[in-house]
């Protein structure tokens, strides 16, 4: 009996992280779009529902650059979906200090990964219990404007606390929502997803300054956040490596081209040959490290920001070092910033 309630365990385990995966590509890819569009070519009493809907989002357009949903997030953030997500891998958060909720604090999550699952369900839903550990503390996503256009995906997305990660939006995150109002972003972004399934830990932060210089402008503390196992979802074949060429010599449709068919890929190198989209159910564990104190400068100057990235650069580096061993991170393993 006990076999068979595990059995069941794991295989609905398994579905809601294939829902979360399949729900990520298609609203990446504008897949609900394009079936939308197709379903009222077959139906056409489907178009006055899309044409309301279409015109909801021109209202709501935005909702994701002032704070996102405000209500409902801690509903859908409590659904068993995520909880059984959570223990596919199993994913965990672990605190190693204390952040008062009178601050506004910019969280740094690292490696990107396929799909940052690790930051999701860490500070975008309730199944770890991250306001219990950081009381006080209300986490919002930054995500990539592009996902928050895609019709039906955009829906899903803000209920798990995604907001436009532009300067702008990540501003009145920051200023104008209130004491322990925080952004999670990922600096590595799309180009950091290319190196997912690496041997090492490879971080795309070199050029990634924007967020220093909101943490100077707004005065909000920087938080580095690593991922342990967070890039061992999915490998990749070596005969898939000539895709990093995008980073050079490339215009944007052809670099989005070449994410775009890269990561299709990469979901035919996970676990399952009957189900390719299932990502390796290794551990992921989020460590949030010491906030890393800053002083509000008005208009920060190149030098400052330069400091403030070095010293950003530093307190990830230890946060990985001392927790390697922890997290069976191998010594051959290393962290390559890039």
């Amino acid at each position: 009996m006990f076999k068979l309630e595990h059995i069941v365990s794991k295989f609905i385990q398994g579905c809601c992280v294939l829902c979360l995966y399949v729900f990520t590509i298609a609203g990446a890819t504008y897949a609900f779009a394009v079936a939308g569009l197709y379903c009222a070519y077959l139906k056409p009493q489907l178009w006055p529902v899309i044409a309301l809907y279409l015109a909801w989002m021109f209202i709501d357009q935005n909702r994701s650059k002032h704070g996102g949903r405000k209500f409902g997030i801690d509903y859908t953030g409590d659904l068993f979906a995520f909880r059984y997500a959570r223990d596919y891998y199993p994913i965990s958060l672990v605190k190693t200090a204390e952040l008062d909720p009178c601050r506004n604090y910019i969280f740094g999550y690292h490696p990107h990964g396929f799909i940052p699952e690790g930051l999701v369900i860490s500070f975008g839903t309730n199944a770890l219990g991250f306001q219990n550990k950081f009381p006080g503390i209300t986490p919002h996503i930054g995500g990539h404007s592009m996902i928050l256009w895609s019709p039906i995906f955009r829906e899903l997305a803000m209920w798990v606390r995604v907001v436009d990660v532009g300067s702008d939006s990540c501003r009145y995150v920051l200023t104008q929502m209130g004491p322990g109002h925080s952004i999670a972003i990922v600096p590595g972004g799309a180009a950091e997803a290319l190196d997912t399934g690496s041997k090492e830990y490879i971080l795309t932060l070199n050029r990634r300054r924007q967020f220093i210089k909101m943490a100077l402008e707004t005065g909000s503390p920087l938080v580095p956040v690593f991922g342990f196992g967070q890039n061992d979802s999915f490998h990749i074949p070596a005969n898939l490596e000539y895709l990093k060429s995008y980073k050079t010599g490339c215009t944007k449709l052809e670099k989005w081209l070449k994410i775009l068919f890269r990561n299709t890929l990469i979901t035919f190198c996970g676990k399952s040959i009957v189900i390719p989209g299932l990502p390796h159910n290794k551990p992921i564990t989020v460590v949030v490290g010491s906030p890393i104190q800053v002083e509000k400068v008005y208009n920060p100057s190149d030098e400052q920001i330069k400091q403030l990235h070095a010293e950003y650069v530093k307190g990830l580096t230890r946060l990985f070092e001392e927790n390697r061993k922890k997290y069976n991170i191998s010594e051959d393993t290393k962290l390559i910033i890039q």
